[in-house]
């Protein structure tokens, strides 16, 4: 494998994280591998934000505007659709295309990764792409899945959903659990365990994933062994309480670093509360799209993370902690240093691979 770090700062990372309590619930904390300095930013992350500040004084702010206009909607999708990884996994890895039919008979295209050698009745790795419910794809997270597959010769299956505007709530959510029911009933042809299924997804991907494992309780289901939610989306509606207000005092922030940590802070402030317009919906408050209002404590184990600087780390803590006191089994990782979307980083950032091995030490944990 190739890595644009030593891969010496993987081990680091496990060697220097700590356990903290926050607010009555045990969080893990992965310390940057190669910097001590407290709230600073990740140094590679600093180095590519750098950048962006400098040319963001040349740019008016209505240009950073999140808004479902057609405008803004293209600007976004450039940005979110980018490819952000890094090639490190050289073996060959199968990726075979298929289609399933969503509700209104729409094709979805499902992939399926797998090594040459994949294990036998393998659990399985359904996960679920981010991109603000309008953008991304399973090309942006396919590095963090050939490392998954290559590091396990697991299987792992990713689906291209319906996106909105164009394709309103809830039809990206139907597509996504019309997904999880394609594979628990074609999990035996491609050589993988129905009944041990993980759904994971991150950002958008980690609602949506929540979505799938609460429809899958609903409809009295053994799909889901366990779900993996990635900085999720979990609070749309804008639930306040103690735990999920939304303060800058929540957030260490080293002064040498806080232009341009404030920067995406700032720029994203809202920002869920705003996705009912690309989502074509005011109603926001329900479980499936605020799922921080309502807590199941028939869940499945849980595993949570979220960066020390992103915006959505208020809502991913105090959703562990409801988690927790609703009796789900529930492991929470912060990463020191980091900001949002660190999955589609492989490569570049050793924490990125470290949250993978997170996920496999998960499903190797959790599988029956």
């Amino acid at each position: 494998m190739e890595r644009k770090y030593p891969e010496s700062l993987v081990a680091d990372i496990k060697k220097k994280q700590e356990v903290v309590m926050v607010d009555d619930v045990k969080v893990i904390v992965k310390n940057i591998p190669d910097c001590d300095i407290k709230g600073a930013a990740d140094p590679r992350l600093y180095k590519e934000m750098k950048k962006m500040a400098l040319i963001s004084n040349f740019i008016p702010k209505s240009a950073f505007k999140m808004d479902a206009s057609p405008k803004s909607l293209a600007r976004l999708r450039k940005m979110f659709n980018s490819i952000d990884s890094y090639p490190m996994v050289k073996e060959e890895i199968e990726i075979t295309e298929e289609k399933i039919t969503a509700n209104d008979g729409y094709d979805i295209p499902m992939y399926c990764f797998k090594t040459k050698t994949p294990m036998e009745n393998s659990p399985i790795l359904y996960f679920i792409h981010g991109g603000g419910f309008f953008a991304g794809s399973v090309d942006v997270v396919t590095e963090a899945l050939k490392l998954f597959v290559v590091k396990t010769n697991m299987i792992a299956f990713s689906i291209d959903y319906r996106l909105a505007p164009e394709n309103p709530y809830p039809i990206g959510h139907e597509d996504c659990y019309a997904g999880l029911n394609w594979i628990y009933e074609n999990a035996d042809r491609h050589g993988g365990d129905a009944t041990n299924i993980f759904v994971a997804g991150d950002s958008a991907g980690g609602n949506l994933t929540q979505y799938c494992t609460n429809r899958a309780l609903e409809d009295d289901t053994k799909m889901v062994k366990g779900q993996m939610l990635l900085y999720p989306t979990v609070n749309m509606g804008g639930v306040k309480d103690e735990h999920v207000n939304y303060n800058k005092d929540k957030f260490d922030i080293y002064p040498k670093h806080a232009k341009v940590i404030n920067m995406s802070l700032d720029m994203m402030v809202g920002a869920t509360e705003g996705l009912g317009d690309f989502l074509g919906t005011k109603d926001l408050m329900n479980k499936y799209l605020t799922p921080y209002m309502d807590v199941s404590p028939n869940l499945p184990p849980t595993f949570l993370t979220v960066g020390e600087h992103d915006f959505l780390k208020v809502e991913t803590l105090a959703y562990a902690r409801k988690l927790k006191f609703a009796g789900v089994d529930t492991k929470t990782v912060v990463y020191k240093g980091l900001g949002h979307a660190y999955i589609d980083k492989v490569g570049y950032y050793p924490q990125s691979e470290d949250c993978i091995q997170e996920i496999i030490d998960f499903i190797l944990k959790y599988k029956g």
